[in-house]
């Protein structure tokens, strides 16, 4: 994509990295308790653990931030290294979601169907989300969670309604 961004925004969600971080310090602590309580406990345990906090780490950090750029190509919509881009071409229309995020089985990125269309969501809280109707992908609509709905909506229907060059 072009590197002149017509819009750009990342979003932190910061309760998906307070739950996790949480729940490692939770367990990191009753494990150096356990330990210190029996140091002939197996050490290759404690290397497991320390291996388990560390995928954990990584993909709490991948996940606690959405980020969205529109450019002169296309939009791209990511929560960390994974990514969802489409050229402009390939968006049909633009509206607000209707659905309720528990609709869709909770927040991150789910699959799910909405008034007979399946759907790819990358859902965070607190947060409404946009409808893409896209055509020449697997699935119907696109839908993501955004702070500022109105102006991504008129960048896009700006971008979507012009005429190819």
């Amino acid at each position: 994509m072009s590197s002149v961004a017509l819009y750009e925004e990342t979003i932190t969600w910061r309760l998906i990295a307070a739950l996790v971080l949480g729940v490692l310090c939770f367990t990191a602590g009753v494990t150096i308790f356990a330990y210190a309580n029996d140091p002939s406990e197996d050490p290759m345990a404690l290397l497991a653990i320390l291996i388990v906090a560390v995928i954990g780490l990584e993909i709490t950090f991948n996940f606690s931030r959405l980020s969205i750029r529109a450019t002169f190509e296309g939009i791209s919509v990511g929560f960390g290294k994974i990514k969802t881009s489409f050229r402009w071409d390939q968006i049909e229309d633009c509206y607000l979601d209707a659905a309720s995020s528990i609709r869709y089985g909770g927040f991150g990125i789910r699959g799910g169907r909405f008034n007979g269309k399946n759907r790819l969501v990358y859902n965070i809280t607190g947060a409404p989300r946009l409808v893409l109707k896209v055509k020449g992908a697997k699935y119907d609509e696109f839908v993501f969670s955004t702070k500022r709905p109105d102006e991504l909506m008129r960048v896009i229907k700006g971008q979507i309604t012009k005429p190819p060059l």
